[in-house]
């Protein structure tokens, strides 16, 4: 249990950071998808 309570910390940080970039690419796409289909409608 030593070892899991040692690595929990630095493994909560790492998937905190890791699903905080994912929600900002799936944030983004959908404007980069929307300012494509605004260039290209024009």
């Amino acid at each position: 249990m030593s070892l899991l309570s040692q690595l929990s910390p630095h493994f909560w940080l790492l998937f905190s950071i890791a699903v905080s970039v994912a929600v900002l690419r799936e944030l983004r796409r959908p404007d980069e998808d929307a300012e494509r289909k605004k260039h290209n409608g024009s």
